[in-house]
């Protein structure tokens, strides 16, 4: 069996280890609190993880360390950078579609602030580094290591989108995130920066009522009654359309950029 084919087989091994214990989580965690289901099945499944990578770096007489796991000058910079850069992309992306749609964004009575900061932070951080880990961090770096930037990046962010579901639909919520996860893993080389980047990301739609199964919000999205140019589902669907060939488009960059320096290299 060739280098390529190993890794790929691995990558494979690693997630499948991944879903196997997702799907037994299900059956596991029926008597557990619906609030402490989604954390503890998340810590479950970093440990699942890690020990899985662990032991496949084992093989390879290679480290965490060439994975990105690594505590550098720059992580906490990466993180809190990325979680800002999240929080604002869906700041502008709700701000588009109040502009474009007929919906409005409004506080809720009494908001429990406790439950829609702390207790979602907590949860949500958790849940973004598991995911992170189980897509960004090994599976990522060794397809990247075999098959090249582009295709790493394309293949994880599909996995990651069926993930959330078997709807195709799902190529364009949490695939196109993926993305931008994945390159920014790859430019970084190491999973700081999209950790916080996805984290933001849903920490600011939890604020605003868009993750209810994790904790209650302190905004929430509602019709406001008005005609405006377009449905929300029509400039919902072309903000990720947008964010689609954003992706694509920084993803090509970066490959040129690479493949441009790597012939710089050789030419000297």
């Amino acid at each position: 069996m060739t280098k390529t084919l190993q890794s790929i087989a691995k990558v494979i091994l690693f997630w499948l280890a991944f879903f196997l214990v997702l799907n037994g989580l299900g059956g596991l965690s029926a008597n557990v609190p619906q609030n402490m289901k989604f954390l503890l099945g998340a810590c479950v499944l970093i440990v699942t993880s890690m020990l899985v990578s662990m032991y496949l770096l084992k093989t390879e007489h290679s480290k965490l360390s060439s994975i990105g796991f690594t505590w550098g000058t720059n992580t906490a910079r990466r993180l809190i950078l990325g979680t800002v850069l999240g929080m604002a992309v869906v700041g502008i992306m709700l701000f588009t579609l109040t502009l474009f749609s007929p919906i409005t964004i409004e506080r809720v009575a009494n908001p429990d602030y406790w439950n829609s900061m702390g207790w979602a932070a907590l949860v949500l951080f958790v849940l973004a580094l598991m995911e992170e880990i189980a897509f960004r961090s090994y599976p990522l770096v060794r397809l990247s290591e075999s098959l090249g930037t582009r295709a790493s990046i394309y293949i994880t962010s599909i996995v990651f989108a069926f993930y959330h579901g078997l709807d195709p639909a799902n190529l364009l919520g949490p695939g196109v995130w993926g993305l931008f996860f994945g390159l920014a893993a790859i430019k970084t080389k190491g999973i700081a920066l999209p950790l916080g980047l996805h984290f933001g990301l849903n920490f600011m739609q939890s604020l605003c009522g868009m993750k209810p199964q994790y904790a209650n919000s302190i905004w929430t999205v509602l019709p406001d009654g008005t005609t405006r140019m377009f449905a929300s589902d029509t400039v919902g669907l072309t903000l990720q359309c947008i964010l689609l060939i954003v992706g694509v488009i920084l993803i090509e960059c970066h490959v040129r950029q690479k493949a441009k320096a790597e012939q710089d290299v050789r030419a000297h």
